[in-house]
């Protein structure tokens, strides 16, 4: 569906009444995520970004616009990589034109799961990496250094503490903290009490619409979230759990169990998620339902969710 989405200065879903900026876009209703065209206004009802997803992830050129509408970077997305095709700095100073330049940005990063934000000096030419790459913290700390050649990682140096080491892998970033937001649905909390209230409130399904408990980014992003329990490798945990209609968790219960000590990480782990579900929804209504929910860990868990459909982790015939 094509929806309009409101957001507050921290792009956190909010009520149209408290909104800084919206967003319409084609958003998958089933899996939660973002999928097709977009554009953000300000609360002037100018543009200040339009782009592509495809299922969640940023794909292709996004653009991101000044107040006078002109333009201040074109950045084309594809996998894990991207590309700077033009960057105009706050002064409208060309930084980078046709994917070439030098530059310096604000970007972001996790560390001991916390968001944290740093600066990054780098260089494209005709739109590949080129040169050296410096990663620093807002304290002007060196964390990373990295080496190109005609688009090519050559060498990658961390920095922690006293030490380094060296990494054959390009240093994970995001480039926007809006981004992270809006991909992650969060939502204010001033406003909404969870996500569920926010669909409850703001989205009218079509009278066709069947789905059944779903999650931002869909059921198997939830149970890859879920491995933060731990479960040793080749073992699994089933929790039963009740919702109302309104996507709340009333009741959550292991019926499927592998020690006590792994059991109450699992639903430590649940607890910390149950704000984020959406409701079953059937014929356009939501209501009540229970689902059963598997939990398990290791790289043949992780195999598992790779290769199954999302209705396949939903049958609880397959974990008895």
């Amino acid at each position: 569906m094509k929806l309009t989405f409101y957001y507050n200065l921290n792009w956190e879903l909010t009520t149209p009444d408290k909104s800084f900026y919206k967003r319409e876009a084609y958003f998958d209703l089933q899996q939660l995520v973002f999928d097709g065209v977009y554009k953000d206004y300000n609360k002037a009802n100018k543009l200040v970004a339009e782009g592509y997803y495809a299922h969640g992830v940023k794909r292709g050129i996004q653009t991101e616009y000044f107040e006078d509408q002109s333009i201040k970077s074109t950045i084309e997305y594809s996998d894990d990589d991207f590309i700077i095709w033009q960057l105009v700095s706050e002064s409208k100073e060309y930084e980078i034109v046709k994917g070439s330049g030098k530059f310096s940005i604000h970007y972001f990063y996790f560390f001991d799961y916390y968001l944290k934000q740093g600066t990054m000096h780098g260089e494209f030419k005709n739109g590949k990496r080129s040169g050296t790459w410096i990663y620093q913290d807002l304290k002007k700390t060196k964390i990373d250094v990295e080496y190109y050649e005609n688009g090519r990682l050559i060498e990658r140096t961390h920095f922690a503490k006293n030490d380094s080491v060296s990494l054959q892998s390009k240093k994970e970033i995001v480039l926007s903290v809006s981004s992270i937001n809006t991909e992650a649905l969060s939502f204010d909390k001033e406003a909404f009490m969870n996500i569920g209230q926010y669909f409850e409130t703001q989205v009218t399904y079509p009278s066709s619409f069947q789905r059944d408990v779903s999650y931002p980014g869909g059921i198997k992003h939830l149970l890859r979230l879920m491995m933060e329990a731990e479960v040793p490798e080749h073992n699994l945990a089933l929790i039963k759990i009740k919702f109302d209609e309104h996507g709340q968790v009333m009741k959550s219960l292991i019926v499927r169990s592998v020690d006590p000590e792994t059991d109450e990480r699992v639903l430590k782990a649940l607890a910390l998620h149950q704000s984020r579900f959406v409701p079953a929804i059937k014929n356009g209504k939501a209501y009540p339902t229970v689902i059963y929910l598997p939990v398990s860990g290791g790289e043949r868990w992780e195999k598992t969710l790779n290769e199954m459909p999302s209705e396949w982790f939903l049958n609880v015939n397959n974990f008895y």
